[in-house]
């Protein structure tokens, strides 16, 4: 069942031998070099084989560069805004002459294809509206083309949000070979594993072993850990790049009687890793701010997507963002005088991490990545966010549990968008675009890099590779031990409803002692948080807030600031507003929201012990 044979095939069809290359006849004089010098050495290295890999394949043409933006000028795109049409027209057509004499036949008393009995019928217009556009979706450039009409439209509803101050294109750079020295020491045992059986670990030509041991935690001193792929993106000269994001601040006013909160939340906007960004999010992000209270204060990060940089790419974007409030000076950081006019450092104490869709997968995988890769080889510690916040959690991208691939056409997220690390034939015939793999390898017809240019072959063994890394499908994969914690919010009509179960459910049962609450809002769809007319948006937002402040108290607790009794006295009081529930099994909060607001603990989706055996764990691989 292992994807990744013994021997891969040359960018000319050849056979080759997965050998390390010969050392190099400087060795000797490596070793009388001074430990600083030796240091400096490395990252020099380093610097230059990202280069080299870089300039093995042709920048972007300028037709490729206004794909990528969304500028659609092939003849297939005709086809695509054709379709597209014909979609949201028979959408209409459909509802009004088929659906609704049926409703009106049967008294609304029953549900029919694309209209749930909790759904007001101008909600079940917009969701066939948005379904028609999605399933005609077929290239990144048609994502963003959509992409770009909701970032000029969602922006719009920021007239109707007062009290909120947004800076907007905030800016610094990032040094990534300084940025990533943790995560290579963490895991230099793994490619010294590598390295002394022999065998090549030159993302060019990789190995069977290299790409195993992408998801195949390997023992070390750092206990079991996966290893990392370099980086395949284009960066700026000296592996340097830009990032981007924005502020978005409640400020305070004479009928709001709260007093100034302290919370600061980095938040990565959804989009799969594909399109959209902090402009999509900046109004849903606003009301967000103004629920937690004056002086709440937001940065969110517009961080590299595919194809141009897959996966590690935005991990490591998030930890530089991470960086950027708690510690603005870090030698991987090159501030202006605009990026750090915000009060900078933050308190990590008042950090909380959040996201929705692909960004709550970036907030899940960064919880880990700080703890698992960062954490072990540095001095002194940082400190973890107290909370975090994913709403409809892409857990995992490759579409393997039950929800991303069943028939419920009331949720406006079509699916499957990606595909089995073990089925290469589903792979390799994915008609519309594959989200998943758009994340891990690029678009070779935009973004030629080491992992999808080389053949479909090669792309293949990528893919099946990285789309199993607990970095990337983190609801397999990931060791969730020692998180902070967390709030997942999902839809029984999510397309995603099985990622945020099971999420939440390994989450609960490796973090005991820890808060892990799962809302399922009934009716609802893929982050119904950003719908601001709908009234289970604002309840979701209330208790987003309700739970940083839950999460505050108890972290309080731990650190002495307050009794044991104190945070019993403040969980009644959160018993009495409907927030805490009987536990169920596995130490995790497991409520159903019905749309009056009424919490059940009713839950009528997949047993868990179906959900986790979708993949077959390493163990079973290896045998």
């Amino acid at each position: 069942m292992d994807p990744t044979p013994s021997n891969l095939c040359s960018p000319k069809g050849a056979l080759v031998e997965n050998k390390a290359p010969e050392a190099n006849s400087e060795a000797g004089h490596t070793n009388a070099l001074s430990p600083q010098q030796h240091q400096q050495q490395q990252r020099d290295q380093y610097i230059l084989s990202l280069k080299q890999h870089q300039d093995q394949f042709p920048s972007p043409s300028l037709l490729q560069r206004a794909y990528l933006n969304g500028i659609l000028h092939k003849p297939k795109d005709i086809a695509f805004l054709v379709r597209m049409a014909w979609r949201a027209t028979w959408s209409m057509i459909r509802l009004h002459c088929v659906e609704l004499p049926f409703l009106i036949a049967t008294r609304f008393q029953y549900s029919s294809k694309h209209h749930p009995l909790g759904w007001p019928w101008w909600w079940t217009i917009v969701i066939a509206l948005l379904r028609g556009v999605g399933v005609e979706l077929r290239t990144i450039g048609h994502l963003r083309f959509v992409g770009h009409f909701l970032e000029a439209f969602l922006p719009l509803q920021m007239m109707f949000v007062r009290h909120v101050k947004v800076q907007k294109n905030v800016q610094f750079k990032v040094k990534l070979e300084a940025l990533t020295r943790p995560e290579r020491a963490t895991v230099a045992h793994v490619r010294e594993k590598l390295n002394h059986r022999g065998v090549s670990v030159d993302i060019m030509n990789p190995s069977k072993e290299y790409l195993r041991s992408m998801h195949y935690p390997v023992h070390g001193p750092h206990a079991q850990i996966s290893n990392v792929p370099e980086e395949v993106g284009r960066l700026d000269e000296g592996g340097i790049y830009t990032l981007k994001g924005e502020w978005i601040e409640a400020l305070h006013h004479a009928n709001d009687p709260r007093p100034r909160n302290s919370t600061v939340v980095l938040y990565f906007h959804g989009g799969g890793h594909g399109f959209l960004s902090p402009k999509s999010h900046r109004e849903y992000l606003a009301r967000l701010a103004k629920e937690i209270g004056p002086g709440t204060r937001i940065f969110s990060l517009d961080y590299r997507m595919g194809p141009e940089h897959p996966f590690p790419a935005a991990i490591h974007d998030a930890f530089a963002a991470y960086l950027y409030l708690v510690q603005p000076k870090h030698e991987a950081l090159i501030l202006n005088n605009k990026s750090a006019r915000h009060h900078l450092p933050v308190d990590p104490r008042d950090i909380v991490v959040g996201g929705d869709s692909a960004g709550a997968n970036l907030a899940a995988a960064f919880m880990i990545y700080l703890a698992k890769y960062i954490q072990p080889s540095t001095s002194p510690k940082y400190v973890m966010p107290h909370a975090t916040l994913l709403l409809s959690v892409w857990a995992d991208p490759t579409s393997s549990l039950p929800a991303a691939n069943n028939n419920d056409w009331y949720c406006y997220c079509p699916g499957p968008i990606g595909s089995h690390p073990f089925d290469k034939k589903t792979f390799t015939d994915f008609k519309t675009l594959n989200l998943a793999r758009n994340y891990v390898c690029g678009d070779v017809s935009t973004n030629a890099n080491a992992r999808n240019a080389l053949g479909e072959e090669r792309a293949w063994l990528w893919y099946a590779s990285l789309a199993q890394h607990p970095l990337v499908s983190p609801v397999h994969r990931a060791d969730l031990s020692g998180l902070t914690n967390t709030l997942v919010q999902t839809g029984t009509h999510d397309r995603l409803y099985d990622d945020n179960r099971l999420y939440a459910h390994r989450l609960g049962k490796e973090n005991s002692g820890r808060l892990v609450r799962l809302e399922t809002y009934k009716d609802q769809v893929h982050v119904h948080q950003v719908f601001s007319i709908l009234e289970a948006a604002k309840t979701g937002l209330r208790n987003l807030a309700r739970f940083i402040e839950r999460s505050r108290l108890h972290r309080d607790a731990e650190e002495g600031i307050i009794s044991q009794k104190e945070l019993q006295e403040a969980e009644s009081r959160y018993l009495w507003l409907g927030l805490v529930k009987n536990k169920a099994v596995d130490n995790v909060e497991w409520v159903v929201v019905e749309p009056n607001g009424r919490e059940s603990a009713k839950d009528e989706g997949w047993p868990m012990t179906v959900l986790s055996k979708v993949w077959p764990s390493n163990e079973l691989l290896e045998s």
